[in-house]
C-alpha cells in the first residue's frame, strides 16, 4: 500500500475512534417536561356542624302522661303513665336535674301498691307504682306527678294542656268549664283535660283527667295527675 494511503487510513480510523469516546462518555439525555401540571389534591370534606342540643323550657301536664318542650316549642321527650320509672326519669332530669333519692310509701295492701316518690327541688313530685305483681300498664295508677310550684324548676315552667299553673284563681279553673269536681282534703279538686270526653260521665267507666286543687281562699295550688273521673271505691 502506499505511503499517502496507510496515512489518509490512519487519520480516518482515528476520527472514528475519538467519535466513539465522545459517545461514550456524554451522560444520559435529558428527560422531556412533563406535558401537564399534576393535578391539584381535593379539597377536603367539611364535616357537617353539630347541631345545639335542645335547651328545655315548659313541662306540660297531661292526663296521660308528661311533655316536655323547648324554647321554640319543639317537643324534647315524653313519658305516659305506665312507662317504666327508669324512662319517666330520664325526661325529668332533662327538666330539673339528676333525680333525688326516692322514699318508699307502703300502700294500703288493697287498692293501693307501694310507691318510690323522687320529690325534685321546687316542688315537683314523681311517684311510681311499685311491688305490683302486674305488668304496669294493667295497673290502675301506675304512676302520678303533684305540682306545688307556679315558679320555673331549672329555669323550666310547668303547666297542664290547658294552661292552667299553681297560684292562679278559681276564676281561671272555672274558665275552662271543669266537667267533674270533688271534694279534697285541701280545698276542692276541679277535673279537666280528659283523655277520653266521652266517659267522663259514664257510670260504669273512668277516664283519667288532671285535677287542679283550688283552697278555700280560690288559688290553685296544686295540680296532681292522673285524677279518674269516677271514682269507685
Amino acid at each position: 500500500m502506499p505511503q499517502h494511503s496507510r496515512t489518509l487510513l490512519a487519520l480516518v480510523s482515528a476520527a472514528a475512534l475519538a467519535a466513539v469516546a465522545l459517545t461514550a462518555c456524554a451522560g444520559p439525555a435529558p428527560a422531556a417536561a412533563p406535558s401537564s401540571a399534576p393535578p391539584a389534591a381535593a379539597a377536603p370534606t367539611p364535616t357537617a356542624s353539630t347541631a345545639p342540643a335542645a335547651v328545655p323550657a315548659e313541662l306540660v301536664v297531661t292526663s296521660s302522661g308528661v311533655e316536655l318542650y323547648d324554647s321554640v316549642g319543639a317537643l324534647v321527650d315524653s313519658f305516659e303513665w305506665p312507662d317504666e320509672t327508669a324512662d319517666a326519669l330520664a325526661v325529668l332530669e332533662l327538666a330539673f336535674g339528676p333525680a333525688p333519692t326516692p322514699t318508699v310509701r307502703i300502700g294500703d295492701s288493697g287498692h293501693y301498691s307501694d310507691v318510690e316518690e323522687y320529690a325534685f327541688a321546687g316542688g315537683f313530685t314523681y311517684f311510681s307504682a311499685i311491688n305490683l305483681g302486674k305488668p304496669r300498664a294493667e295497673y290502675f295508677l301506675p304512676s302520678s306527678v303533684q305540682v306545688d310550684t307556679g315558679e320555673q324548676i331549672n329555669g323550666v315552667s310547668i303547666r297542664t294542656a290547658e294552661g292552667l299553673q299553681v297560684g292562679e284563681t278559681l276564676a281561671d279553673v272555672q274558665a275552662l268549664a271543669p266537667p267533674r269536681q270533688y271534694d279534697h282534703p285541701l280545698g276542692i279538686a276541679y277535673l279537666v283535660d280528659p283523655e277520653v270526653p266521652s266517659l267522663v260521665f259514664s257510670a260504669d267507666e273512668a277516664t283519667d283527667m288532671v285535677a287542679a286543687i283550688v283552697d278555700p281562699d280560690g288559688t290553685l295550688m296544686r295540680i296532681i295527675a292522673p285524677y279518674p273521673s269516677q271514682i269507685f271505691f
